[in-house]
């Protein structure tokens, strides 16, 4: 999607968050309330006998969406034929998914490719990502934003869980459309499975078919598991045909049996959970209990390390309710751990070309050094198990510090950073697994590296916003706003902009000295970031035709804290830009003077209107920061 497109953009119903303040009063109270075991005590009685109403649960299932932006814009609902699956008892079911096209297909709608163009574009493989238990497709998001300005992704929330849920809740905020009908076809198909249809061999066999549907036959495929799902994409590779599968990456990998090197089955243990599968009521209480504490129990720190930010626990904690104790038993009912042996099966199987010039390491194994569900151990025995069978490196390892189970929550742009370097530097060439070969080929169709659509307008389009003021000139912002820059442009090239800045005769009237840029799109930019000598630049990609939920609002504003905090400049200035500058850009900064400057909403949106006109042109996006702040 280009992002010049943003005269197009859509509205999305805008999440009424309260603000920071208020998130943070109600986990102060909580904790306050569960801090001794008689007062955690007294807590849980009110609650689970007496039914009172948890303020904590309430505000977050109200204002903090399950979903996310990303899959907001590409989400749709499917039908799966499984009549062929003797394995699983239902003919059909609804579940909700994902798919976001080739950055090249929009593009060749104006610029049609060329036939050994479009093989080239048909060789690079569709990513699939596959969840685990009790996750959802959104917890890939920041992943599947990187990796979608080079290839195709696909992706599903599996029965009961995200989007496809056994029953929706009107007090359950997602920010997707769904229809009243599909929602009713959702959840009366999943309710419509057995328990059997939730067992791991059952749900392989669903993702082979969304596979099957989603996935032309020709086209190679990536596996991509977090937890749970890496096992399910282990027993995948096993299922799919021969040479389909391009590689794996296993995020966060529970252990699997080692059925190579020890020949006896395991040996069954005593567990809890199987009274719990008799009586789920049990196991509901103990989920009550488990999160008493809210945002510091022991339920969020499973999967989040003890320095993470509020927000971060916040959208953990609202993942965490999303899950029902009924669809979560059957799941664990069903589970069976992949093997060794299949893991051997599965590289063996697949797509090693004979052209290819060398061996790759398609296996990419990612752990967390604080996960206290799945040890960052488990990854170490997978590789010298990996090494020693193969004799050869056909893995990467990497145990990320200061990360728990939630991976992609913990450090979503170093993790998504990780897995691109990964297939740009461990995968063969023909896959073009590269936005950077993208923007090549963009190139090479235009004629120019650098161009951009509408460019008529975009050259018309003011470059840089004045200071942004309000109290009659009294105060002006540390953000300003711009259209995205061009190599080479005569007026607005980071050459030019900097020189504006840095050079011997300062060429602008603007108060401040620019240290940093913060690029919104979520395209390659249409210049060179090296190019800036005295500049950072900063990547922070959000989704066009939609105004930006709250956690690309907390993300950005994070980015913006952070680069104020760490420079030493008197007088800091930050400039964001997508493409023109007025939408996503003036709302991003009208968020950061609200809630950093103490601004009212008018004082932003009239401020940044002066300093850059029109200002925020679609009424949609106005309206979302009062329904936001001044409710």
């Amino acid at each position: 999607m280009s992002s010049g497109d943003e005269e197009s953009d859509i509205s999305l119903q805008q999440p009424t968050e309260a603000s920071e303040s208020q998130l943070s009063k109600l986990s102060a109270a909580q904790i306050a309330a569960t801090q001794s075991f008689w007062k955690r005590t007294w807590c849980y009685i009110r609650l689970a006998i007496f039914r009172q109403p948890n303020k904590l649960e309430q505000f977050i299932l109200e204002n903090e969406p399950s979903d996310c932006a990303f899959v907001a814009k590409y989400g749709i609902t499917i039908c799966l034929d499984l009549s062929e699956e003797p394995r699983v008892s239902v003919n059909t079911l609804y579940l909700h998914s994902i798919h976001a096209p080739h950055p090249l297909t929009n593009f060749a709608k104006d610029e049609p490719l060329a036939p050994g163009i479009v093989q080239e574009v048909s060789e690079s493989p569709v990513i699939v990502f596959v969840h685990g238990l009790g996750g959802q497709m959104s917890q890939f998001e920041p992943l599947m934003a990187l990796l979608s300005q080079c290839s195709e992704i696909i992706s599903l929330d599996l029965p009961g869980f995200g989007n496809s849920k056994y029953k929706f809740k009107s007090n359950f905020k997602i920010v997707s459309e769904i229809s009243e009908q599909e929602k009713l076809d959702i959840s009366s198909s999943i309710q419509a499975m057995s328990w059997a249809d939730f067992s791991t061999d059952s749900l392989v066999r669903i993702l082979r078919q969304f596979i099957k549907q989603a996935v032309p036959p020709e086209k190679k495929v990536i596996l991509v598991g977090h937890s749970m799902g890496t096992h399910l994409i282990t027993r995948l590779a096993n299922i799919l045909e021969a040479g389909k599968v391009e590689a794996l990456v296993m995020l966060s990998p529970p252990p699997l049996l080692d059925d190579v090197r020890h020949k006896d089955p395991p040996k069954k243990s005593f567990s809890f959970m199987s009274y719990f599968m008799r009586f789920a009521w049990l196991f509901n209480l103990f989920r009550v209990w488990d999160r008493l504490p809210g945002l510091i129990s022991k339920s969020v720190y499973r999967q989040l390390p003890h320095q993470s930010s509020l927000h971060q626990r916040a959208r953990q904690f609202r993942w965490n309710l999303d899950i029902e104790t009924n669809i979560l038993l059957r799941y664990i009912s069903g589970f069976k751990r992949a093997r060794y042996s299949e893991l051997v099966n599965a590289i063996s199987r697949l797509n090693n070309n004979m052209k290819d010039p060398k061996t790759y390491e398609k296996v990419l194994l990612v752990g967390g050094a604080d996960d206290h569900v799945t040890s960052v151990k488990i990854i170490r025995d997978m590789g010298d198990f990996l090494l020693d069978y193969w004799q050869k490196k056909v893995f990467n390892i990497v145990e990320v510090k200061n990360a728990g189970h939630s991976l992609l929550l913990s450090k979503p742009e170093f993790i998504s950073g990780l897995v691109l370097n990964h297939f740009e530097s461990h995968l063969p060439e023909r896959l073009h697994l590269s936005p950077a070969w993208v923007l090549k080929l963009k190139a090479e169709i235009s004629g120019d590296k650098w161009g951009l659509k509408n460019e008529l307008k975009w050259s018309k389009t003011q470059a840089v916003s004045h200071n942004i003021f309000r109290r009659n000139g009294k105060e002006y912002a540390k953000l300003l706003g711009m259209k995205t820059l061009r190599e080479g442009d005569p007026n607005h090239s980071p050459s030019v902009v900097e020189s504006k800045f840095y050079g011997d005769n300062n060429g602008t009237d603007i108060k401040g000295k620019l240290i940093a840029i913060v690029d919104i799109s979520a395209d390659i930019p249409p210049y060179s970031p090296k190019t800036f000598k005295n500049i950072r630049y900063y990547k922070c990609a959000t989704v066009s035709k939609v105004v930006p939920d709250h956690v690309a609002i907390r993300r950005f504003i994070q980015l913006i804290d952070d680069v104020l905090g760490s420079t030493s400049e008197p007088d800091p200035l930050v400039a964001v830009h997508c493409h023109y500058g007025f939408n996503r850009t003036g709302f991003f900064i009208c968020c950061y003077l609200v809630e950093r400057c103490g601004w009212s909403v008018r004082e932003a949106v009239e401020g940044y209107q002066a300093a850059k006109p029109p200002g925020i042109k679609h009424p949609h996006f106005v309206d979302a920061l009062y329904v936001r702040y001044e409710r």
